[in-house]
């Protein structure tokens, strides 16, 4: 449990350290958003992989999947859109998000289990506001759309999420 408690605490500083890092308040570029949206849903499917095969919970694994079917198809789509838009998108995660994957990868059991599912929780509140963002006041309209399409399915994401976190 220590362990587990020392990860996250970890995690959520590295989370805070990457927002701080990044600079950013209010109005986000078009391109900051697509370099972030990439990250974040790279970072959703590595994850998601992991708990299909370490998860102990059948409900951890059952959500896993969903995450890395439903953010695998997002990351496709967003490439599809930066490729028209003649925008550079990540092919690796940040070195902080490898940092988060290397974490978890060191847990098993319940603590595993915890330990996903907090990353979930703290990783689609960042990315909900990532997007919120980037459909309220982002530049280029079709990304500002699509953000704002993706919302309803992330903002479910979470409170699954919240719901399996409290239950395990």
């Amino acid at each position: 449990m220590k362990t587990f408690l020392i990860s996250a605490m970890m995690f959520m500083g590295l989370q805070f350290a990457a927002f701080e890092a990044s600079g950013q308040t209010g109005v986000q570029s078009d391109a900051y958003f697509v370099k972030k949206a990439a990250e974040g849903g790279m970072l959703e499917v590595s994850l998601g992989q992991l708990a299909l095969k370490n998860g102990e919970s059948q409900e951890v694994k059952n959500y896993a999947k969903m995450m890395v079917d439903d953010h695998t198809k997002v990351n496709t789509e967003l490439a599809a859109l930066a490729k028209k838009k003649k925008m550079e998108i990540p092919t690796q995660m940040a070195s902080d998000k490898r940092m988060m994957s290397d974490s978890l990868a060191s847990q098993s059991g319940n603590s595993f289990d915890m330990l996903y599912m907090n990353m979930m929780i703290a990783s689609h509140e960042e990315t909900i506001g990532l997007f919120q963002d980037q459909s309220t006041g982002g530049k280029d309209a079709d990304l500002k759309k699509w953000a704002g399409a993706k919302l309803p399915a992330l903002k479910h994401h979470l409170e699954m999420a919240k719901k399996l976190f409290k239950t395990n």
